[in-house]
């Protein structure tokens, strides 16, 4: 092998993390042709994972993996969120299972990952992300929750163990809103929220209020003001209600519920007192 194919292969080797999975274009830019990238699969340099992806063919890709691809390698702005980064941020005491989550071609009993996105071109999920064969479900959540001034408000990063590369997840305060956006009409789901925020001992109101201001969904906004109701945490005393939107009228929440009167929004007969 020449020393210019040596070089090119260990710049690749340098560039791309084992258990990363990239896109056909990133290769590209980085001045590898089409033939040259057929040319390491053939030669296992490289391993195709579907349509316009690959990554190094050493270690097993797992969801982590290609997220960090669609993070730091495509530049997607999309986060882990939801009830996902509470429980990497040891919020939760498990994760749903497909069987228990309302997701889109959720694999039976699979682990659901949520990712939300932000900004138009969420809009669309890459083909390539799409043709990636996971042991877990990749659950793309594209409404625009927040107004784009909160944009920056409410993340973490998180080591991935790969090398320096983190995750961008939702800080509690944020993924909390995630989880309450995706109850629908479903008891269980609503006390699954419930036991998840009973959890959430030490928010910052700062970053609550924030949030809440410039939420686009009464829903969650109503929910999340439910929930405090039922908790004592000393950080609920600094929460600003006068400054929320809250909307007119009643929300069905839970089909079948009773309607609290404070927040006009249906809940379980036995979460009201």
């Amino acid at each position: 092998m020449g020393l210019h194919k040596v070089n090119k292969i260990n710049k690749l080797l340098g560039l791309l993390p084992e258990g990363v999975a990239v896109p056909g274009k990133w290769l590209t830019d980085q001045g590898y042709s089409r033939q040259l990238v057929r040319k390491y699969v053939q030669s296992k340099w490289l391993q195709s994972l579907g349509r316009g992806v690959y990554a190094r063919p050493q270690t097993a890709l797992n969801w982590q993996g290609l997220v960090l691809g669609i993070q730091h390698f495509a530049h997607y702005p999309f986060h882990v969120g939801g009830t996902t980064a509470l429980n990497l941020q040891g919020y939760a005491h498990y994760l749903p299972l497909g069987g228990n989550d309302k997701g889109n071609n959720n694999k039976a009993g699979s682990e659901v990952i949520h990712l939300w996105g932000q900004g138009k071109v969420t809009a669309r999920i890459p083909a390539w992300v799409k043709s990636v064969t996971l042991a877990a479900t990749l659950q793309f959540h594209t409404r625009q929750l927040f107004d784009e001034s909160v944009q920056d408000v409410g993340f973490e990063l998180m080591p991935s163990g790969v090398r320096d590369l983190q995750l961008k997840v939702s800080a509690p305060e944020r993924a909390i809103m995630e989880v309450l956006y995706d109850v629908q009409d479903d008891e269980h789901a609503f006390t699954h929220a419930l036991e998840l925020f009973e959890g959430l001992t030490s928010l910052r109101p700062k970053c609550v209020n924030a949030l809440l201001q410039h939420c686009r969904s009464i829903k969650v906004k109503r929910l999340f003001l439910y929930m405090t109701g039922q908790f004592s945490y000393p950080w609920l005393a600094r929460i600003d209600k006068k400054q929320l939107e809250l909307g007119s009228g009643k929300r069905v929440v839970v089909k079948g519920g009773k309607l609290d009167k404070d927040y006009l929004i249906t809940v379980p007969e036995r979460q009201t007192a």
